[in-house]
């Protein structure tokens, strides 16, 4: 078989192999340039974790079997040959290994928590149809510089609508512009202005983030209802639960700490309540809330009104009593606004306020405003402490706080507008503070479409033909397989100067399958290995009033003891060639050299 004796000796030749070095080194010049420009991710996209290097490898190693077995029969001359050979295939055999099954990704842990998943840097984009609850996972290429065309994106199951990749920015700078509409929120453009500091913002009503401004001692906030000032009366630590009806009813309700998982009427109403959780410090992770601390810092209820009918399940922050309660922000079957009284949390009555607020006009009063077309007119109140004053909105007016020379001015208010965003695409190893990773996509269904902009972490509602979506844009995570809880971030600094100069952390390791649990300290060079995992501290993140967070690194290279033993393995098969004067190649001493 003539055409196996050609293809054998092409991958035993001698000019395949350092054609193939010479790529290879090409390849790791160039991968070597991008990381010191475009970051290590984009390295590792472009280069190193490549199907093209692997198969570079994997022919390199072909190429090297081939040339051993080119030499049978084999005699003593060749040991130190074959064992060089041997050792560079283990090593290119566990750079395949590693590069096939290896896995590196984040684990964040704030100080208290525990995480049990690890963050990869491989896109994902879910969508959740809010009525029937069904769920659909795109992955995504990823794109390690700014991206623009237009890429159908598939799931593993068929959906009713179709999705299209139209712009990825892994870094880009946001810009927002208010635009007047028929139909939206009201907004209002406010200048705060004062020989400290100066601000100047939207204000849009009922939004989740842009209803509400704050400064540190102080807050602004839009909103439909006033600030009142109460007389402080003794509540319970775990606050009460106030219910208004639309007709007129209003209860309150205290609670304790044995008010979870019981059963409450509300009196004078065809209602009960059934509280199902009470969180002292709510975040979000994924798409459960679950408990942060054991500080009130962000008190959360969650709970189901029942009664007439209708099964409804609210969560209630007491941080946020303007917010929607119920999934999806829609309104209430029974007519009821819900807030959480926490004596240790100024719900939305902080010690110094400026608060405006829109009300309906009497038909009867005199309309001398530029918005007095408007069914509505704006009133304004300033808190400071217990003091209170208020008045009407007059645009382009300056008004005192009372906060030293603090004043205020609304320059602009529109009775119905929209933020359209935008976005800047950053080099993508921007240390820009304000820099999102960010994705533009259309997601259409039957002849209707829309286009909407996805930050990383960030949920957008789109409703399209009768059907309401809700579209996350994340990254993959896995289990570790085990527990890691942060006991404690410890930071060093330089004497005299409050600049990082170690950090490390104190953890303790928990596997419940094995009944394992112990501490570990995580610093430089330290790492904390188990299960075939590393957890190397990479980073950490620091905010005052906030529980620290440390950033592992967390690897698992099943190719390392191929590597490691592939090494030892080219060493010795090295030094059995310098060491052995049979094993020379100078001209004449083997036979196949001769004749060149």
């Amino acid at each position: 078989m003539r055409w196996a004796q050609i293809l054998f000796k092409f991958f035993s030749s001698l000019r395949l192999a350092v054609t193939l070095i010479v790529v290879l080194g090409i390849a790791f010049a160039v991968g070597t340039l991008i990381e010191s420009h475009h970051g290590a991710h984009a390295a590792q996209v472009l280069i190193y974790r490549t199907k093209w290097l692997a198969a570079l490898f994997f022919f390199l190693a072909l190429n090297l079997f081939a040339s051993a077995f080119d030499r049978i029969p084999w005699k003593k001359k060749h040991i130190g040959f074959l064992t060089t050979h041997l050792g560079i295939i283990l090593m290119l055999m566990g750079a395949l290994v590693t590069q096939a099954f290896g896995i590196e990704g984040q684990v964040q842990i704030q100080e208290g928590g525990t995480e049990a998943r690890m963050t990869l840097a491989d896109p994902l984009l879910h969508v959740v149809e809010i009525n029937s609850g069904q769920r659909w996972t795109f992955e995504m290429n990823q794109h390690v510089f700014p991206w623009s065309g237009r890429e159908k994106l598939h799931a593993e199951f068929a959906t009713p609508f179709h999705l299209y990749l139209l712009r990825d920015y892994p870094k880009a700078e946001r810009n927002e512009l208010v635009q007047k509409t028929e139909n939206g929120s009201p907004a209002l453009h406010l200048a705060l202005k004062g020989s400290m500091a100066s601000v100047e913002d939207w204000l849009f009503l009922d939004h989740p983030e842009k209803s509400v401004i704050h400064l540190g001692p102080a807050t602004v906030r839009f909103s439909r209802e006033p600030i009142e000032i109460h007389e402080e009366k003794k509540t319970s630590e775990w606050g009460a639960l106030k219910f208004d009806f639309e007709n007129g009813t209003a209860l309150e309700i205290p609670l304790d700490f044995k008010s979870a998982g019981k059963t409450l009427p509300l009196n004078g109403t065809p209602f009960q309540i059934k509280v199902s959780r009470i969180l002292k410090d709510a975040v979000v992770n994924g798409n459960e809330l679950v408990e942060r601390s054991n500080e009130w810092q962000n008190p959360a209820i969650q709970l189901m009104l029942e009664g007439k009918g209708l099964s409804e399940k609210h969560t209630v922050f007491s941080k946020f009593p303007e917010f929607p309660t119920l999934h999806g922000m829609k309104p209430s079957e029974a007519h009821v606004r819900i807030a959480y009284d926490v004596p240790q949390v100024a719900s939305g009555t902080e010690e110094n306020e400026i608060r405006f607020i829109l009300q309906a006009k009497d038909k009867k009063e005199k309309r001398g405003t530029d918005y007095s077309l408007s069914p509505f007119f704006l009133r304004y109140q300033v808190k400071k402490g217990s003091e209170l004053k208020e008045g009407q909105v007059e645009l382009g007016k300056e008004t005192e706080t009372g906060w030293m020379d603090f004043k205020f001015v609304v320059d602009t208010y529109y009775e119905h507008a929209v933020i359209e965003e935008s976005y800047l695409p950053l080099p993508n190893i921007s240390e820009d503070v304000g820099a999102l990773s960010v994705i533009q996509v259309e997601v259409g269904k039957g002849t209707e479409k829309k286009m909407v902009w996805l930050s990383q972490g960030e949920m957008v509602h789109a409703a399209l033909s009768g059907s309401d979506f809700h579209l996350i844009y994340g990254l993959k995570t896995r289990p570790l397989g085990f527990q890691v809880e942060l006991k404690d971030f410890m930071m060093d600094t330089d004497p005299g100067t409050e600049r990082p100069a170690s950090f490390k952390s104190q953890v303790i390791l928990k596997d419940p399958m094995r009944g394992i649990e112990r501490e570990h300290l995580i610093q430089m060079n330290e790492p904390l290995k188990y299960n075939g995992f590393k957890l190397y501290q990479s980073a950490y993140h620091v905010e005052p009033g906030k529980p620290d967070t440390s950033i592992f690194t967390a690897a698992k290279d099943p190719g390392n003891p191929l590597k490691y033993t592939g090494a030892i393995v080219m060493v010795v098969g090295i030094l059995m060639l310098f060491y052995t004067k049979q094993f020379s190649t100078l001209k004449g001493s083997d036979p196949k050299l001769r004749s060149k």
